[in-house]
């Protein structure tokens, strides 16, 4: 008997829906595609997630940290584990150098 796979729930927060609309529809492709791989597997190899650096997340649910992964060679995305159990935050996304600085 295999066991139905579990999918975290998905809180998408202002500025990556905002961030999200000025993206080019390719760019758009590869975030939906980090995004349900992220909901299904936050720990899958592709994403190449890690840490963010000197900052807090808003969520105690995922012990106050803020993720980043990844949606292709220049394409970023942050989260944080919250704003309840089994659900996953989005906080930003773009590209690198920006979705990381407005983490």
């Amino acid at each position: 008997m295999s066991a139905k796979p579990s999918f975290f729930g998905l809180h998408f927060e202002i500025i990556f829906l905002e961030s999200y609309s000025h993206l080019k529809p390719s760019e758009r492709k590869a975030i939906d595609k980090a995004v349900r791989l992220l909901s299904a597997n936050p720990r899958h190899p592709s994403l190449n997630v890690h840490k963010g650096k000197n900052v807090t997340g808003k969520y105690a649910e995922g012990g106050n940290d803020v993720f980043i992964a990844y949606a292709s060679k220049s394409l970023r995305l942050t989260f944080e584990y919250g704003p309840q159990p089994s659900m996953i935050a989005l906080r930003n996304c773009g590209h690198h150098e920006s979705c990381e600085r407005e983490m």
